[in-house]
């Protein structure tokens, strides 16, 4: 018997003894007299077994079938390892078709050891509004896991969240956060939604010039191209400040790859085309929430505007006295007819596009050339010195002394 029931014991036995009546009692163990007139036919025949509640300890008709039990408990301990109860439910749900409550399925988790309590350790923070319109901020983050578990290679999701709305806009998986990298998939994204008002982001270095820069006078190659397009970059001074995709990015690393999993895809190409044309829609069914005000902060993308143009590294040479720069190793010749006039020590801007085209520009002139060769380091090692051997089609600049520079490190390699 439970506390409850050695309390009504106690007043049923003063009921049989006659020292309270049943409307006392009823009103003392506050139930119906209709109720304690059922329940003391049932004392005076069994006693205080009769008290006890008819359910205890039987199976209940609504309790989970055992068959589907053990199918969560093989799928948890095999295939699913490390879905949260959440994501499994809505799994079971999906292929399955079997309806479970969250808190049923932990509790089965509980009683065969799978579940693991996460701790969270509260910090104060200050709480910053959610921007009012979507697209006035769009919180960019790079996130390296191991996306694929093992089947592919390791990469990098850069997830791009709208802050008023918390809707993810695009993901796109490259090898790493690099400028490259960045570039793309900024440009992919403005092909989609248009260009943003701002974007929040760390002080990475792709994002931010961290050193010898104490007044932040120098700026990166992101940003010059933000700059160009209009959108304000806003850096974030620690991770909880930019909360929003810090937190997309742990569900992420939970639901997206076990989506992948459970389609075997390994390739990073498989996996843009899964997370952009299916993923989004499913994770911002169940995440994303309404903006305090309709309507979109995105300016759309004019036709006229080459974006491939604008997403480009620009960086300044000098002319040399025979009408070449150097940009990367790269040796460039100038050709002698141009649409401007060029003399020695002139600041050539040299373009890099995302696909490793060239183009030079003087005074926003674009300038005709041609690549003639790649420029040696001052010293070679051995295995630049034999590259060099076997690819005799590149001009080399002071190619006598730089080899000779080489030899001795060859010879004394051989």
């Amino acid at each position: 018997m439970n506390a409850k029931e050695r309390k009504q014991l106690v007043i049923f036995e003063k009921i049989v003894g006659e020292e309270i009546s049943q409307t006392a009692a009823a009103r003392r163990l506050d139930v119906s007299d209709r109720w304690i007139r059922k329940k003391l036919v049932r004392y005076k025949k069994e006693g205080a077994k009769g008290l006890v509640h008819r359910s205890r300890g039987k199976l209940s008709l609504h309790r989970w079938c055992a068959k589907e039990q053990e199918l969560a408990i093989e799928l948890l301990t095999s295939d699913w390892i490390g879905f949260s109860a959440s994501f499994a439910v809505e799994k079971l749900k999906e292929r399955f078709n079997i309806t479970i409550s969250r808190e049923t399925l932990r509790k089965v988790l509980i009683r065969e050891r799978l579940w693991k309590k996460r701790r969270h350790r509260p910090k104060h923070r200050r709480w910053r509004e959610r921007k009012k319109v979507r697209g006035i901020m769009i919180q960019l983050d790079g996130s390296p896991h191991d996306w694929f578990e093992g089947r592919g290679p390791k990469c990098t999701l850069l997830v791009f969240i709208d802050d008023a709305t918390s809707e993810i806009l695009w993901l796109e998986f490259v090898p790493s956060e690099s400028l490259h990298s960045v570039m793309q998939a900024e440009m992919n994204y403005i092909r989609k939604h248009g260009i943003p008002e701002s974007f929040y982001v760390d002080f990475g270095s792709v994002f931010s010039v961290n050193t010898n820069n104490p007044d932040r006078e120098k700026i990166t190659q992101f940003k010059r191209v933000n700059e160009e397009l209009g959108v304000t970059i806003i850096h974030a001074r620690s991770p909880q400040a930019k909360g929003r995709v810090e937190r997309a990015n742990k569900t992420l690393q939970d639901r997206l790859t076990k989506e992948m999993r459970l389609r075997n895809i390994a390739s990073i190409e498989d996996a843009n085309q899964f997370a952009q044309n299916e993923y989004l829609n499913m994770h911002n069914k169940l995440f994303a929430v309404q903006a305090a005000t309709p309507g979109d902060a995105h300016i759309p993308l004019d036709k006229n505007v080459n974006l491939s143009i604008i997403f480009c590294i620009k960086e300044a040479r000098i002319l040399t006295n025979d009408y070449t720069i150097s940009y990367k190793r790269r040796l460039v010749q100038l050709e002698k007819q141009q649409q401007a006039f060029i003399r020695p020590k002139n600041t050539i801007e040299v373009r890099e596009h995302l696909n490793g085209k060239l183009t030079l520009y003087v005074r926003g002139i674009p300038l005709n050339f041609k690549e003639i060769g790649m420029k040696l380091k001052t010293r070679l090692s051995p295995v630049e010195y034999i590259d060099y051997c076997n690819n005799p089609s590149f001009t080399i600049l002071n190619e006598e002394s730089r080899v000779k520079t080489a030899m001795p490190a060859v010879e004394a390699t051989l």
